[in-house]
């Protein structure tokens, strides 16, 4: 009864207050979106595709192993810290130094955006342990407040600046303060201090547990990315911004349902002695509720996207309404890669992510020719047929029982 009451008050907090930090970063994005232009806002669209790559190498696999441990150790602690922060250091060298293949065509302002940025993974890796510390301790509540307050002190500043004509550096801005705000809370909130330890046997434990993760993590970006990555390189920045502004209520749904109950889900279903009958309670819960938002964002999307955002972004009405035709597919696999997880599955999970990874690529490059309506489209059905092809997986594996997937048993 005590760990349902917690589970029930994380999951509370989780939702109540990410949506409130959600509404003020909306209400921050619609403003940018009035006042900077569809190429201002791709140019940092585009940076950031590669941004987030690089945090994926950072983060994957070490939270979820500090989250899955029974008990953890300052030696422990201190070896995962130093761990992230030289990965983070190491990988935004790296991209710095072969940044020019990818951005050979690009803007020298797109270039410039990405070299500023690069320092942003370095800063965010102090962030990882301890956000892990306090999902551990169900500690939603102070996680959810630092979101909040860094999301409105950050957006000020950006919508300064944007009135300001700073452009798509006021994006930027955006990003930094952010960060940065996020950190200083977590110093605060943890009072962790990283001492000199570093215990081999953490780190082998660490990645022996973390690398196949990584790669399956890897995959599943790119998979979830490829469209981004393909508008960008073959339709423009400006078809990238105009495909983030279609998706972006969608992705605010998600991130305050499916992606904000990631940390409960991944907690309490691997200490359940049932695992699969509570992953099988969430997916049916996310299924039934949100896939039909999900749903009536693409039916009213006419009506609301150039009253909201302006006329500049009426083409993504049309990308909306495509997209809506996904949602019962993803709500019902997103979980997919947790239940995996909590099987102790993750070289499986690998395995199939490059396949998806693949399969995704291979279907970009032979929709190259398309237009960019019809390429996002081709995707749709793509996106439909993996996602169903994940429910099916883990039904036929017996990781989930299709039964439980009953409301009756919620």
């Amino acid at each position: 009864m005590g760990k349902n009451s917690s589970v029930i008050s994380s999951s509370s907090w989780t939702l109540g207050v990410k949506f409130i930090e959600r509404g003020v970063s909306l209400a921050v994005y619609i403003m940018l979106a009035r006042f900077l232009s569809v190429e201002e806002f791709g140019v940092v669209a585009f940076a950031m595709l590669f941004l987030e790559f690089i945090t994926v190498f950072t983060s994957s696999g070490v939270k979820d192993f500090i989250l899955t441990r029974k008990e953890i150790s300052s030696s422990f602690i201190d070896t995962c810290t130093y761990s992230v922060v030289f990965i983070s250091i190491a990988i935004s060298s790296i991209f710095y130094l072969v940044m020019d293949v990818f951005f050979i065509d690009k803007s020298e302002t797109m270039k410039d955006v990405f070299k500023v940025l690069l320092f942003l993974p370095a800063i965010s890796s102090f962030n990882i342990v301890q956000t892990a510390l306090l999902q551990r301790s169900y500690n939603f509540k102070n996680l959810s407040l630092r979101n909040l307050i860094s999301t409105i002190i950050a957006g000020v500043v950006s919508l300064y600046c944007a009135y300001n004509d700073y452009g798509a550096w006021a994006l930027v801005l955006y990003q930094y303060c952010k960060v940065m705000i996020d950190t200083v809370i977590l110093q605060i909130l943890v009072k962790y201090r990283p001492n000199f330890h570093f215990s081999t046997q953490h780190f082998k434990e660490c990645y022996k547990f973390s690398l196949p993760l990584l790669f399956s993590e890897i995959m599943n970006f790119w998979s979830t990315r490829m469209m981004d990555f393909f508008v960008s390189v073959i339709h423009g920045a400006a078809s990238l911004a105009i495909l983030n502004i279609a998706r972006k209520f969608s992705r605010l749904v998600q991130q305050l349902s499916l992606t904000s109950l990631r940390p409960v889900v991944l907690s309490y279903a691997s200490k359940s002695e049932n695992k699969s009958q509570s992953f099988a309670k969430f997916i049916a819960y996310v299924t039934f509720t949100i896939a039909p938002v999900l749903i009536a964002i693409g039916v009213y999307a006419e009506f609301y996207v150039t009253p909201i955002f302006g006329a500049q972004w009426a083409p993504a009405v049309t990308i909306i309404e495509l997209l809506s035709y996904t949602a019962i597919a993803q709500c019902l696999s997103w979980y997919f890669g947790l239940i995996l997880i909590a099987q102790s599955k993750n070289i499986l999970l690998f395995k199939l992510n490059v396949i998806f990874t693949l399969t995704f690529f291979i279907v970009g490059v032979g929709s190259y020719k398309l237009s960019f309506e019809n390429y996002v489209a081709v995707q749709v059905v793509l996106i439909n047929i993996i996602s169903f092809y994940k429910v099916f997986f883990v039904v036929k594996k017996k990781y989930i029982e299709f039964k439980c997937l009953s409301l009756i048993h919620i």
